[in-house]
């Protein structure tokens, strides 16, 4: 009798300390999102756009044919973007080696026609501007209807890319108008996460959710072609992996996409602004009559806005996103963004990971 009242107070005082240990670790997880989540929103949402980008105002393109060589040094600025930055992350900005770093650069279109190198970067309304483009050049009607996979099926077969060029070819356009469109880098890595990764039913992202799940969360294709943004960002955040592939250059940074560095591009627009942008390098850069305007994207993800960057960021550790600020660094001062998360952010983030830790190993010890 003595041992069964034994045994039944053991197994109540058990249940009781399992009970005790796992509200802790619930206030423990409960705690933790709701900090991360107001420190990242008070990241992302404590300047507005003009404030997050450096010369967003005004719109300029470099007239570089008049410019003397000095004029040119102390107007690196004026067409979105400064060049002198490239040499702090030893990307010379000179064309020393110019041939060799475009060689194989199938981002940029060449359109002869308007005398225009473009550079087109995934997730910055690329079929737009592939449409636009193709408008322009003749290979499409204005008024013709087609959606976003044909866009970029058309513009395979009729848009001519440096890639495909020779030396001498390559020497003849460099003389040509040079246009590229950018985004904050981090609404552009949520944009290509929910665009290709996060939600199946479409084509386009099962094939992508079928060929990247095993790589990006180690999982076998018999288990799932679900991945996490957490997933996700670990793996654009560790330096291990290149983003060599095709398929990457949907996460891969600008600067490698577009070679700014060795490039002097004559104006850079910004996805914050689209439709000002598109109509300023339309009018005022191209000369152009088009009167077509944007066409609504199909997979509209909404990415650029704070709340929902908030919602996404806040499931990740100060590490992955340390990680991920270092992998689009340059992305980031090249183009006059702002690091939505000052240091102090971060370290905030750090000590309350380090904080959960103890926690977790006190109880664990008890």
């Amino acid at each position: 009798m003595a041992s069964h009242i034994a045994k039944v107070f053991y197994s109540r005082l058990t249940a009781k300390r399992a009970f005790r240990i796992l509200l802790l670790f619930g206030i423990i997880a409960v705690t933790k999102f709701v900090v991360q989540s107001l420190i990242l929103k008070r990241g992302f949402t404590q300047m507005n756009i003009h404030e997050r980008v450096r010369n967003y105002d005004v719109p300029a393109i470099r007239k570089t044919s008049s410019e003397t060589p000095k004029e040119m040094e102390s107007s690196l600025a004026d067409n979105g973007y400064d060049r002198r930055i490239c040499d702090r992350f030893n990307r010379p900005s000179n064309t020393t080696r110019l041939l060799d770093n475009l060689k194989g650069m199938s981002n940029i279109f060449v359109v002869d026609r308007l005398k225009l190198l473009f550079c087109y970067v995934p997730k910055v309304a690329c079929t737009n501007w592939k449409r636009i483009l193709m408008i322009l050049q003749g290979d499409m009607g204005i008024e013709q209807k087609v959606n976003h996979m044909e866009v970029h099926e058309r513009a395979d077969n009729s848009l001519l890319t440096l890639a495909r060029l020779n030396s001498d070819d390559i020497k003849r356009v460099m003389g040509f108008t040079k246009i590229v469109f950018v985004r904050d880098p981090f609404a552009r890595l949520l944009s290509a996460y929910r665009d290709k990764l996060e939600e199946a039913g479409r084509i386009d992202s099962d094939r992508f959710r079928a060929r990247w799940s095993s790589k990006i969360a180690n999982r076998s294709q018999q288990q799932s072609y679900d991945v996490t943004f957490k997933e996700f960002a670990g793996y654009i955040a560790n330096p291990a992996n290149t983003l060599d592939d095709g398929e990457e250059e949907h996460w891969r940074p600008i600067h490698r996409l577009c070679k700014p560095c060795a490039i002097k591009y004559d104006f850079v627009g910004r996805f914050e602004e689209l439709k000002r942008d598109v109509n300023y390098a339309l009018k005022d850069v191209l000369h152009s009559n088009y009167t077509g305007g944007l066409i609504n994207s199909t997979n509209f993800t909404n990415s650029s806005d704070s709340g929902l960057l908030t919602k996404y960021f806040s499931r990740l550790g100060p590490e992955t996103i340390k990680g991920l600020y270092q992998r689009y660094k340059l992305d980031f001062e090249l183009f006059g963004y702002r690091y939505p998360f000052p240091s102090e952010t971060i370290d905030i983030l750090a000590k309350h990971a380090e904080r959960n830790a103890d926690t977790k190993k006190k109880v664990s010890d008890t």
